[in-house]
């Protein structure tokens, strides 16, 4: 048997079948866009091989995409049908991507977790793990995974920047924002390129409402970002983001243009409807237009991507985004019908996602359609009750905060100071620290007073 580049065995006995599978590892922890090649690489080497066939159908399941079921269902069967694993490690990602195309998404996640106890330096199930979790909103569970881990890794160890990047992220969202930098800073200063950590720093610093430091992070580490894949466009939203809630709506709308939107990138004609990027663009034009911005006729293309994934019930967070960019683009009819298919899945599936669409998504892609009609008390019913599941949709403290802030604007128009009152001293609960500096927030509590 060949071993990974932690010592950990793999059922082949092909050098290059086991170079190939740690490379792909590395290349997904390190957010490249060469991972699949490395993957066909391994399984051309050993075609019976089934760890990289179980890897390939999990990144396919993650797509978000309910047309790639079917092909992963394929890696899952290849899986099955090649050399039986020899490890419990292997054999649990296998079960994991059947849990995974089954809509079980927790039932994968306790793969990882199994991995990840057993085999700390498995970056692949970590970086897994944390993924999954964050897209049910379940912070705690995924900082847990990477803590428990923690103790088991030193400064020699290969890989080590990917883990504290990985263990920076769930510290942040946990809001042990002083550790979180740290370990975020640390993996830059192991590698400079490292998109997730600088991503990791960016949330700290957005929390925290630094928004000077937050410009000057991003903007410093930027050219670093061009070996990467998707990551990149949200990091530079998160730049964005900064300009924003500083007030510098104009350098935030370049770089939608040159970067967010940028539909002449390889990145963007190889993917050009990542779900990542349609969260990215949908969540900055509107909180541009809350703050009086004239975003144009920027709605128009996003609007396309958002009705293409009218029916598609991979991802609660992007479900509630597409409602809000349908109605901002006046396609109030295909945000409705996107609600009423939210509401069949509902009522049709077993799986994880359900719950986290009826308590979380429906009320967020409800109420954006209300905010855009003009009906603020149609907002607050509906908000209210719900914001305190929001989290369940999936996404960060710092992206689900743009539907708070839909919120908080019906407020303001209905003069109710005192759903403001609660709403600022939950916005303080969750850690979102310096609202006084956050033109997000600048009409919303100039009317508290």
């Amino acid at each position: 048997m060949q071993q990974d580049a932690h010592g950990y065995r793999l059922t082949t006995n092909n050098t290059d079948a086991a170079t190939a599978m740690s490379s792909a590892t590395e290349s997904y922890v390190g957010w490249r866009t060469d991972t699949m090649d490395h993957i066909k690489a391994a399984t051309t080497a050993d075609p019976d091989f089934a760890l990289p066939y179980a890897v390939k159908g999990i990144l396919m399941a993650g797509l978000r995409k309910p047309e790639l079921r079917a092909p992963a269902q394929k890696q899952l069967d290849a899986a099955r049908n090649a050399r039986a694993p020899e490890t419990e490690r292997e054999q649990r990602y296998i079960s994991a991507l059947a849990a995974a195309i089954d809509g079980r998404l927790t039932e994968a996640v306790t793969h990882y977790e199994a991995i990840a106890r057993e085999h700390p330096h498995d970056l692949l199930a970590l970086r897994l793990a944390q993924f999954e979790l964050f897209w049910i909103g379940e912070v705690h569970w995924m900082r847990d995974i990477s803590e428990r881990a923690a103790p088991a890794w030193s400064k020699s160890d290969p890989g080590l920047g990917a883990f504290l990047a990985i263990r920076a992220f769930g510290l942040e969202e946990t809001r042990a924002y002083a550790e979180a930098e740290r370990c975020g800073r640390q993996a830059i200063d192991v590698d400079p390129n490292d998109p997730w950590a600088a991503h990791a720093v960016a949330h700290v610093l957005i929390m925290q409402g630094r928004l000077k430091d937050g410009i000057e992070w991003c903007s410093g580490l930027s050219s670093n970002w061009g070996a990467a894949n998707h990551i990149r466009h949200h990091n530079w939203w998160h730049l964005a983001l900064f300009h924003t809630e500083a007030r510098n709506y104009d350098q935030a709308l370049a770089i939608y243009d040159d970067t967010l939107r940028d539909l002449n990138s390889p990145l963007m004609q190889a993917v050009p409807d990542f779900y990542v990027d349609i969260q990215n663009d949908i969540a900055l034009l509107q909180r541009l237009e809350l703050r009086g911005v004239d975003v144009g006729d920027r709605w128009s293309d996003i609007s396309d991507l958002a009705a293409d994934r009218i029916g598609n019930h991979e991802s609660p967070f992007t479900s509630a985004h597409c409602a809000l960019g349908l109605a901002a683009a006046n396609r109030i009819a295909e945000a409705e019908e996107l609600v009423r298919a939210m509401y069949g899945f509902v009522a049709e599936t077993k799986g994880t996602l359900g719950p986290r669409y009826a308590l979380a998504a429906i009320p967020a892609a409800e109420a954006s359609i209300a905010h855009r009609k003009g009906d603020h008390q149609g907002v607050l019913d509906i908000l209210l009750p719900a914001r305190r599941n929001l989290w369940q949709m999936g996404g960060s403290h710092a992206q689900r905060d743009l539907f708070m802030q839909l919120l908080a604007d019906s407020a303001v128009r209905l003069g109710r100071k005192d759903v403001l009152a609660v709403f600022f001293e939950e916005l303080n609960s969750i850690g979102l620290e310096h609202l006084e500096e956050r033109s997000s927030y600048a009409d919303a509590l100039a009317a508290m007073h």
